[in-house]
């Protein structure tokens, strides 16, 4: 048995029976402080950067028929209860028709602020909620008629010589979000080049976002930094979010850089390619780099239509010598080598479009430019050299919901001058609602990988198995925790695990912890080269 494991039996009990995650009714919610807005609530109980904050809002909204009567979406009540929707109700609408939703609904707000949106008539339960766009067009529809004045009523009405209040500076309507995260990894072992068991590290982030009066112009910028005490390499200044977005009618236009996620399944996104991968933030490839883009987006009633430029690359970050999860030669990233000739400043282009078939949530993608997935070569240095192909690539994801049952598709054709390929990740979650007659909920999930090359693939999941289940305990504190294992069908000996699990110990503060384990016996595989390399992280994020 690994030296963490019984820590981390402890850290799962600590889970399992904390006080926090029992069936009480005063604990699936949250009290609006003095002051609060929705996107500040948001950003506290958000469980995860998969979710996007836009999907928040969303399904805070469903849950909250308070919140459907309200003048705007930013004035509550000090100190009124919000129920908390789970994660798997947020992730139920798409990030495009929740970013459609929110700003046509602010936009409402914006041309009606006399009347209040309509009250909506669909329950929160565990399966798809009604389609945004249905009630976005209820609220304005309520908000167009006009106010019936009885003439018998009227009084006369006493002028307010009083003069207007002064016009508040812009800057005041700036909302502001911070986060510090401090993390630590214990591995089981010492590296197979000597590197360290403990890697500490720290992160901060910054969230500032504005709209205009006319809720039609918007600004966001979201730097972040990561500080490592042991790789240099994982040192890192990066922008996630700076950009400017114009909201017409029926479409809007974003330019600067940002965050864009598509896909659908858990154990791997295939489709997901707008962003280059942060390889050194988490070995699941899920945290993402900002990227530069002129986005284009027209929403309708046959569907979503997302355009993307992209006129800068950002290369993959690399490992130093003391960094974990590394291949044994150091890559070289002075030293890439690019098949474009314009290399990083190739102009790449991305079309999505996206729509809703009854209880199918269908996405058609296409991408042209610059591989996301670098190839290594061996330099006669004895370094490994980043090789960026230029590709096309094609692309379906697919979500089908049927009461308690998610089933799920992604799959993609790539070609490249070097080989064309497709891969495919398939399967289900079942959540088991109300498990015990209480508030949590169980899911299961059962995802099969394929991918065409074979044993020559890149990457994990050329003939691949993955069994998860998923507990949410529906309370105040967000409670969570998933576990997964992938299997390799073609060879007995090789998985790789994962435990992820989160709550918040306060409005304030929330406890991370993830670990994964890795067994191959095959060199040929990606994973033998990680197979010292099983890991514990415990991270404590603090919002202010």
């Amino acid at each position: 048995m690994k030296p963490f494991w019984p820590v981390l039996i402890w850290l799962l009990a600590a889970f399992a029976i904390s006080p926090s995650g029992r069936a009480d009714s005063t604990t699936d919610s949250i009290i609006v402080a003095p002051g609060e807005t929705l996107w500040r609530i948001a950003s506290r109980v958000r469980p995860d950067n998969d979710v996007a904050m836009v999907q928040v809002i969303y399904a805070l909204w469903q849950a909250n028929p308070a919140l459907q009567q309200a003048p705007s979406l930013h004035q509550l009540a000090s100190g009124s209860l919000l129920r908390l929707p789970s994660r798997e109700l947020m992730l139920q609408t798409p990030v495009a028709k929740a970013r459609h939703w929110y700003n046509q609904a602010l936009s409402a707000v914006a041309m009606a602020p006399a009347v209040q949106p309509a009250r909506a008539t669909t329950k929160v339960a565990a399966k798809a909620v009604t389609t945004a766009t249905s009630e976005v067009s209820q609220a304005t529809s309520t908000a167009a008629k006009p106010e019936v004045v009885s003439s018998t009523a009227a009084q006369p009405v006493m002028q307010d010589t009083k003069p207007p209040a002064p016009a508040m500076p812009w800057y005041q309507d700036i909302q502001a979000d911070y986060t510090l995260e401090l993390q630590q990894r214990y591995f089981s072992a010492d590296g197979a080049q000597g590197q360290s068991r403990h890697h500490s590290s720290a992160a901060f982030s910054a969230e500032w976002y504005w709209q205009s009066a006319d809720r039609r112009h918007q600004l966001a910028l979201q730097p972040y930094m990561r500080w490592d005490a042991r790789d240099t390499e994982r040192s890192l200044l990066d922008l996630r979010q700076a950009y400017w977005q114009y909201v017409g009618d029926g479409y809007d236009i974003k330019a600067g850089v940002d965050i864009v996620f598509w896909g659908v399944t858990e154990s791997q996104h295939l489709v997901d390619v707008i962003n280059q991968t942060d390889i050194l933030a988490d070995i699941d490839t899920e945290t993402k780099l900002g990227q530069p883009m002129l986005n284009w987006n027209l929403h309708g009633s046959n569907g979503s239509l997302a355009l993307y430029l992209l006129p800068y690359f950002r290369e993959r970050p690399q490992a130093g010598p003391d960094g974990r999860l590394r291949p044994p030669m150091l890559v070289d990233s002075n030293n890439t080598l690019y098949e474009s000739g314009q290399q990083d400043k190739n102009l790449d282009f991305a079309l999505r479009f996206s729509r809703r078939l009854g209880a199918v949530d269908l996405g058609l993608s296409y991408f042209e430019g610059n591989n996301r997935d670098p190839l290594y070569q061996l330099t006669t240095t004895g370094k490994l050299q980043p090789v960026y192909l230029q590709m096309q690539q094609l692309g379906i994801d697919s979500l089908w919901i049927s009461g308690s049952w998610l089933w799920k598709l992604e799959s993609i054709y790539r070609k490249t001058r070097q080989q064309d390929f497709v891969a495919a990740t398939a399967g289900f979650e079942y959540t088991h609602v109300g498990l015990f007659e209480s508030n949590w909920d169980l899911g299961w999930i059962a995802e099969y990988q394929y991918d065409s090359r074979g044993q020559q693939a890149t990457g994990p999941g050329q003939n691949d198995i993955f069994i998860g289940g998923r507990f949410v305990a529906n309370d105040a504190a967000g409670s969570e925790i998933l576990l997964g294992i992938l299997q390799d069908l073609d060879h007995s000996s090789s998985q790789s695990g994962k435990l992820e699990a989160s709550m918040r110990l306060s409005n304030s503060l929330r406890l991370r912890l993830d670990a994964w384990f890795f067994r191959s016996d095959q060199p040929t595989e990606p994973g033998y080269m990680i197979r010292n390399d099983d890991y514990l992280q415990l991270s404590l994020d603090y919002f202010f």
